[in-house]
């Protein structure tokens, strides 16, 4: 497990709905600022916002982050997160090609051996995501190439060991 989810456990160990939070502050890369306010980049989030996604008290979401501000821990991770843009649903409809692949959890070089097959074939990696298993226990990686991947070549990934599962969007 890495340090920071050790932390979280270690930090939130009791209080599952503040763990919660945090865990939706790290996937979305909201950051939690001085006065316990949570940003998207320059954006405030209103805690209001978070809670109801997380069906919780608003009171939930500002005492995680008071908690998370006063842990230098967890305070040096969370004032500096920030949002990430992802072509996923929009690639396809600028072009380009959209490969989304479920690996075995932490399978080491799983992503440099997808990204030789597409490079052999001449083929550019615009984007690549891949989801912390502990946030995503599926284990994805979202690939956006330059062009679409021809379906031998999503065969072929399919056949490399630590490849469970590869969706074309």
């Amino acid at each position: 497990m890495s340090s920071v989810w050790r932390i979280i456990e270690e930090y939130f160990d009791g209080h599952p709905n503040k763990k919660r939070v945090a865990r939706l502050l790290l996937k979305y890369g909201l950051k939690v600022t001085d006065g316990a306010r949570v940003k998207c980049g320059d954006i405030e989030v209103p805690h209001a916002k978070i809670a109801r996604a997380l069906n919780v008290d608003e009171r939930i979401v500002k005492k995680t982050a008071v908690m998370i501000l006063k842990t230098p821990e967890l305070r040096e991770v969370f004032k500096r997160l920030e949002p990430t843009f992802c072509l996923k649903h929009a690639g396809k409809h600028l072009g380009y090609g959209v490969v989304e692949i479920e690996t075995e959890p932490r399978t080491i070089g799983i992503l440099a051996k997808i990204a030789s097959k597409i490079a052999e074939r001449g083929i550019n990696i615009v984007q690549v995501v891949a989801e912390d298993p502990e946030l995503n226990p599926e284990g994805k990686l979202t690939i956006i190439t330059e062009k679409p991947i021809p379906g031998d070549l999503v065969n072929e990934i399919s056949k490399l060991e630590g490849v469970k599962k590869v969706i074309i969007y």
